[in-house]
């Protein structure tokens, strides 16, 4: 494969439009798959973010004392991380012909964000329990409510974590772009 495929390896075939058959031997390159890829990976990274940022803090700030609700979601997170990629593009193309929708970017962004979104989660929940128990206390100690709490010293704290996170799901989301293209 690398002694015939090397030769065919050049700057045309990345930064060209296929043009009706590159693949049996024609003219053109990949520059679609690629952008293709970068597009979709880009859109779930940011999908999975509005819901990873929202479900980490509620479950870290918020539950509190209601062990088995956070315990019952990190482990369906767990099994969801679990899943191989083509059964979330058989997933999203079900749900597509379902609901009588066509293959459109929008779908596959969705359908790759359900994939990322447990490793998203997962990975920032792990960060978010790093952060010492009397950072929080003495935020609220000053009178800060939760919510303040939340952005102005645990987000901080953890903001590194957060953008490894994301980073590891968004390097998911461009290899699991493939199975739904």
């Amino acid at each position: 494969i690398f002694l015939k495929g090397f030769p065919a390896l050049n700057l045309d075939m990345l930064i060209k439009t296929p043009k009706g058959g590159y693949y049996i031997g024609k003219e053109g390159g990949i520059l679609n798959a690629i952008l293709g890829s970068i597009v979709l990976g880009t859109g779930a990274t940011f999908l999975a973010i509005v819901v990873s940022l929202p479900l980490v803090f509620y479950l870290n700030l918020y539950v509190g004392k209601k062990l088995w609700f956070a315990f019952l979601v990190r482990f369906f997170l767990d099994v969801l991380w679990g899943v191989t990629s083509i059964v979330y593009g058989a997933f999203g193309f079900t749900l597509m012909i379902f609901f009588g929708l066509r293959a459109s970017l929008l779908a596959g962004m969705i359908t790759v964000s359900l994939g990322i979104i447990p490793i998203m989660s997962r990975s920032m929940d792990e960060v978010l329990k790093m952060i010492p128990l009397e950072l929080k206390e003495a935020s609220f100690a000053l009178g800060s409510t939760r919510l303040e709490t939340a952005v102005k010293v645990i987000f901080r704290q953890a903001l590194p974590g957060i953008i490894t996170a994301i980073l590891i799901a968004f390097g998911r989301g461009i290899g699991d772009a493939a199975a739904v293209l």
